[in-house]
């Protein structure tokens, strides 16, 4: 069944959405990222084979965000122990680039404009509050829904429905009027499901999907436009 036509019949009336590659386009900023900390890594190291830095460099960009981490892999691979003073200058570059590096999703503007119309709308994010609050205004994206929810707040991280609880309560609305959209099988659409919402999967388009197994979405999709058709007349 197509996501518009699910949300109205399930008498839908708050949509959360993911952060990271779902609004922002976070995996297209991976390689430049994994490229400045490697770049830290053969400053703070020292005498590092370009071999070896290119495949910790190889390695990180095949690792799965979610369940891997980029940088714990690698960091994994260059033998650097994680809780060094190497090891936080890497992951401190790794992500002091990050903003400069990242965009949102084609239409994400537009169709959150459209959205909040007729859904009152949320996000909720995984990650530290001193990175995600970051990426939230820059692109002001707490200006365009109702109700921002980051597991640093709280923490509280998906997959654990308690973070979708936490919004459901913040907004008055009960789980079965409440649909959440994500790129992570993992993390999005388990918590959704255990939380007791409908579970909407916008596969990542720059990385290997995530087994779906027994974490069934209610509906796939693949832009974020594709969540209009519950707001046109045709659906």
């Amino acid at each position: 069944m197509r996501a518009g036509r699910l949300l109205r019949e399930r008498g839908v009336t708050l949509l959360s959405l993911d952060l990271d590659d779902t609004l922002l386009d976070t995996d297209a900023a991976a390689e430049y990222r994994v490229q400045a900390a490697a770049q830290r890594a053969s400053e703070v190291l020292g005498g590092l084979d370009v071999a070896m830095v290119d495949q910790a460099l190889r390695a990180a960009m095949a690792a799965n965000p979610v369940t891997q981490g980029r940088m714990a892999q690698f960091l994994q691979t260059l033998g650097v122990e994680p809780q060094s003073n190497e090891a936080t200058a890497i992951r401190a570059q790794y992500n002091a680039v990050m903003l400069d590096a990242l965009v949102l999703m084609e239409g994400a503007e537009v169709t959150l404009s459209r959205l909040r119309e007729h859904y009152r709308l949320a996000i909720v994010t995984n990650g530290p509050t001193e990175m995600q609050w970051p990426k939230l205004r820059k692109f002001a994206l707490e200006g365009l829904v109702d109700h921002v929810v980051v597991s640093g707040d709280l923490g509280v991280h998906k997959p654990d429905p308690a973070i979708f609880r936490h919004l459901l309560t913040e907004a008055g609305v009960e789980a079965d009027s409440a649909a959440h959209v994500g790129d992570s099988i993992h993390s999005d659409i388990a918590g959704a499901l255990a939380a007791g919402m409908t579970a909407i999967w916008m596969p990542p388009h720059l990385r290997a999907h995530d087994e779906v197994g027994e974490h069934q979405p209610h509906a796939v999709i693949e832009t974020l436009a594709d969540l209009l058709d519950s707001v046109s007349d045709e659906g």
